[in-house]
């Protein structure tokens, strides 16, 4: 696995040479930012077949894999082109940390700030730590870990368009490709449908087959956290011809309120597979995933650091990080090299 850091736009996950997965970010002094909002696209079978979509043209807003509200406390953040409208700034690039736990893993961080500017000047409602760890697994599955800790700067509510033929979503949620075909959407006690409305499952996923007169086929797979605080969570979506979105949706059914100083915590596995969701392996990740309270655990675990070699433009970067006056961008690449760390076991 390698990991490419184009500095202060984007990451990427390269395996055998495919680019798997692009993380975009959005630092504070960007003057052509990528969105409005962190997201992952184009995220690629191991053929090198793009599984997300990037801005349709019914909702331009939905860019792949990503994460937001609807509303914090009465401002968008969701959809754009809005007299106001809320963003999730990233304050400076992630760090990022490799791993290794029966094959190389990376986990990058970073600290995010939902602004707008309802009040006139801009202010901060959330400040934001996300972690994401992500690993492959066996026939081209690549498994994304999110934990992400939002603390709250100010009374929050954070709320959704009340469902009524459409509404109810906000969260972590995916933008499959136009070129799906065949597709439903399935949950852990094999219910199948193509248009949950929040029902609440321990895990859903969303798949069909892609467009290239060949049987490949893409899912995704949502596991919420047993933990997060409205678990087991509610789910929506569409799998229906060019509508092919979904993702967990723990405001569906009432708001959410966060006192200031209060730190909220969600955490998701997504399974992103090149192949028709096969439940037992699902379970099996599940099981991995969540096995003590208040986080997400790898049993025997070896952190590993990202050793890079960058451009003297990256370099550059990097010392400008802190300067938002300075617009550079640079290149690094790296593979996982030993810390020689070893946290503690799970008992």
């Amino acid at each position: 696995m390698r990991i490419v850091h184009e500095w202060g736009k984007h990451l990427s996950i390269e395996i055998e040479g495919v680019e798997r997965l692009r993380y975009n970010y959005q630092l504070p002094w960007d003057t052509s930012p990528s969105g409005p909002k962190p997201f992952c696209h184009p995220i690629r079978t191991p053929d090198g077949l793009e599984m997300t979509a990037l801005s349709p043209l019914d909702h331009a807003w939905h860019r792949g894999l990503w994460f937001t509200w609807k509303f914090v406390n009465g401002v968008n953040y969701w959809e754009e082109g809005q007299e106001t409208e809320g963003r999730q700034i990233t304050l400076a690039p992630p760090t990022v940390e490799g791993t290794q736990r029966e094959g190389a893993e990376v986990r990058w961080t970073s600290d995010i700030a939902w602004r707008d500017r309802r009040d006139g000047a801009e202010k901060t409602r959330i400040l934001e730590r996300r972690v994401i760890t992500c690993r492959p697994g066996q026939d081209g599955l690549l498994a994304l870990d999110w934990d992400i800790q939002q603390t709250a700067q100010e009374d929050l509510t954070l709320d959704r368009t009340p469902f009524t033929t459409w509404g109810g979503y906000g969260g972590l949620v995916v933008r499959m490709t136009q070129a799906l075909q065949k597709q439903n959407i399935v949950f852990d006690n094999g219910v199948e449908t193509d248009r949950p409305t929040g029902q609440t499952y321990r895990w859903g996923a969303i798949q069909g087959q892609l467009d290239t007169g060949k049987a490949n086929h893409a899912a995704f797979v949502f596991l919420p956290s047993p933990h997060n605080p409205r678990a087991p969570e509610p789910f929506y979506g569409s799998a229906r011809a060019f509508s092919n979105f979904f993702g967990p949706a723990p405001l569906f059914h009432e708001p959410l309120t966060v006192p200031q100083g209060e730190t909220l915590r969600h955490m998701y596995r997504v399974l992103i597979l090149p192949r028709r969701v096969d439940a037992n392996e699902v379970d099996g990740y599940y099981r991995d995933g969540f096995d003590q309270p208040g986080g997400t655990v790898w049993r025997n675990n070896i952190n590993y650091r990202v050793t890079t070699t960058c451009t003297a433009a990256a370099a550059a970067a990097a010392a400008a990080a802190a300067k938002p006056d300075r617009r550079r961008s640079g290149r690094c690449s790296g593979r996982a090299r030993p810390s020689g760390r070893q946290p503690p076991r799970t008992p």
